[in-house]
């Protein structure tokens, strides 16, 4: 198996919410997906546990600006929750989720993402031959980010910032299967490339990778 980059902070968002790789959470509406975490992360949070630090300071708009200990002092009730998981998936509050999250995420994309995240790039390679238009396509969640834009770990859902460390092996080989490098997903407000979003993220850095992934991912 392929080792992958998660840092301590994504770990521990991860150990929260023990459920956000398993097949059934995968299946279930978007809608849905977000409620079950806005619910962990509110009922965390009233428990004093640290772990919700990332989620909360990265994607609550009123934690900006502010300091870990305000944000664990301050009230964060179900809608401020929520709102926090939404602007996290990509959308702009929770009623855009109800409205445009009803249905659950493609399967097949969703199993894509997971395998590439994985860093399993045979397998990977084979869901592409299968499905070719996978690296044309779009996530359900509200930023609409593509497979290669997942790779620069930054913007998208705070359990998917993970840097596989044979990901310029599998940006190359997204990009020889179709994938666009100047498509552009809504993260930080619209217009994301997967170079721009790697370039501003600190996981491809930390995991020894920008360099060689920029280069990638460079638009010629």
């Amino acid at each position: 198996m392929t080792p992958v980059y998660i840092a301590p902070e994504i770990a521990e968002m991860m150990a929260l919410h023990p459920y956000v790789q398993d097949l059934a959470f995968l299946g279930m509406p978007v809608r849905d997906q977000v409620a079950q975490q806005a619910a962990t992360l509110q009922a965390a949070h009233s428990a004093g546990d640290p772990r919700v630090r990332v989620q909360i300071m990265s994607w609550w708009p009123a934690a900006a600006g502010k300091t870990l200990d305000w944000v664990m002092s301050a009230v964060f009730d179900d809608a401020d929750a929520r709102v926090t998981l939404s602007r996290e998936y990509g959308f702009s509050d929770w009623d855009a989720v109800t409205t445009l999250g009803a249905l659950a995420p493609d399967a097949r994309f969703e199993q894509a993402l997971e395998t590439m995240l994985a860093g399993e790039l045979e397998t990977l390679v084979t869901l592409l031959g299968e499905t070719p238009d996978l690296v044309r396509q779009r996530s359900a969640f509200g930023h609409g980010a593509t497979l290669l834009h997942y790779l620069g770990a930054n913007g998208v859902e705070t359990h998917r910032q993970r840097v596989p460390l044979n990901a310029v092996e599998i940006a190359a080989a997204l990009i020889a299967a179709g994938a666009s490098k100047t498509a552009e997903a809504r993260m930080y407000g619209g217009g994301q490339t997967p170079l721009s979003l790697a370039r501003t993220s600190a996981h491809p850095l930390k995991a020894g990778l920008a360099d060689a992934l920029f280069q990638v991912l460079s638009i010629d």
